[in-house]
């Protein structure tokens, strides 16, 4: 557990992340240059990350950060938490990815299936600590759509989305919009910290292949309906 939390392991680089991408290390410097503080410089670049629009895109993998940057679009958890922690670990900051488990409520209104799935949130080492935030995921017109469409369902949590969640991150604290903070609290619910995504998938290989495959067919064909649904969630609201 203490090598897990020494901030020096969760600065190094990996294929997805591609920390020494010149592109990527550009919009960091660019992204971060009028911020006066570590507090500015984190806020700043989850700013930058959330406002690419959210969607799942049917039967893509988490996409390397370089295409990320390159599309601007058409991205969902995977690839957006690696960007979100590759720009931290250019910016200087240790970050690595919690993979979480969720249920049914957290995506109901995307997908009808019921059953667990594995999201990452990222954690931050800044000011001495550990800190979690998933603020980077939705852009802003999706975030307004889905809140309101959970509350006029009569629903705490659904469409990515938990009515107790918090979507302002203010680069200090624990700031988490798809789960409850009991739910985020809950070690029965996670799965472990990885240096990108894609760390928990191989892991999952490692263990069982078959299960891994199975895992990763799952969420392929989950991503077909997950796509459909955000696209007609937008259009209900304009765009």
């Amino acid at each position: 557990m203490a090598a897990e939390d020494d901030p020096k392991r969760w600065l190094g680089d990996t294929p997805m992340l591609n920390l020494r991408d010149d592109k990527l290390r550009l919009r960091v410097k660019t992204v971060t240059q009028f911020s006066r503080n570590d507090r500015e410089k984190l806020v700043a670049i989850a700013n930058y990350v959330s406002g690419i629009p959210f969607d799942v895109p049917p039967f893509a993998p988490a996409r390397y950060t370089r295409q990320v940057l390159s599309r601007r679009h058409a991205v969902g958890w995977y690839s957006k938490a690696a960007l979100f922690q590759a720009m931290l670990r250019v910016a200087g900051f240790p970050a690595r990815v919690r993979m979480i488990r969720v249920g049914h409520d957290m995506y109901r209104g995307l997908a009808p299936e019921s059953g667990v799935f594995v999201l990452p949130v990222v954690e931050v080492h800044t000011g001495g600590r550990w800190i979690v935030t998933d603020c980077y995921v939705y852009d802003l017109p999706y975030l307004a759509v889905a809140r309101e469409a959970v509350l006029r369902a009569g629903w705490r949590s659904g469409y990515g989305v938990h009515v107790d969640g918090n979507s302002e991150w203010d680069g200090v604290n624990d700031a988490l919009v798809m789960l409850g903070p009991e739910q985020a609290r809950d070690p029965a619910n996670h799965a472990g910290v990885f240096d990108d995504p894609q760390g928990y998938a191989e892991t999952l290989r490692s263990r069982s292949p078959a299960l891994g495959w199975w895992a990763a067919a799952r969420n392929r064909l989950m991503s077909i309906r997950l796509h459909r649904q955000v696209r007609r969630l937008r259009a209900e609201a304009g765009g």
